[in-house]
């Protein structure tokens, strides 16, 4: 059975990285050297001039769907059940001012939007560059309406 990473395929790219269980096993090792790749790859022009800026780069990984339904029970003691989707919103302006815009597109495709949240930053480690033009980030946690037809 062809895997994701095959080590005769492997060759040399500054700017690329890949890090995984070639197992499908999850361990926060993996995401503990994908940090230590990152870090390493500074060589390529990967932070700005304040040095503390990124260039965007980061991880890419399945969502741990009980980590987010507890966050949200825990955060806004709603219960999203096990089957949802994540949406994540960068916007300048807050989140209300385009909810109701948000609900009625999600509802002409039988979607719902359960809960919402913004997602916390430690503004404090960020450069000067980043905090010049941060949006807000939002989750925006979505399910399938009752009137879904499959």
């Amino acid at each position: 059975m062809p895997g994701l990473f095959n080590k005769k395929d492997f060759r040399d790219n500054c700017g690329f990285g890949l890090v995984a269980n070639t197992h499908g096993i999850k361990s926060h090792k993996v995401i503990t050297t994908s940090v230590d790749a990152l870090i390493s790859m500074t060589h390529r022009g990967g932070v700005g001039s304040d040095g503390k800026t990124g260039d965007g780069c980061g991880l890419l990984f399945d969502i741990d769907h009980s980590y987010f339904k507890n966050k949200i029970l825990k955060e806004q003691n709603l219960d999203i059940g096990d089957h949802f989707a994540i949406g994540q919103l960068f916007f300048t302006k807050k989140l209300k001012s385009i909810t109701s815009k948000l609900e009625e597109i999600l509802n002409k495709e039988s979607l719902t939007l359960v809960a919402t949240r913004e997602v916390p930053v430690q503004k404090e480690i960020l450069g000067k560059i980043a905090l010049d033009c941060l949006p807000n980030i939002y989750q925006l946690f979505i399910k399938i309406s009752s009137s879904f037809d499959v």
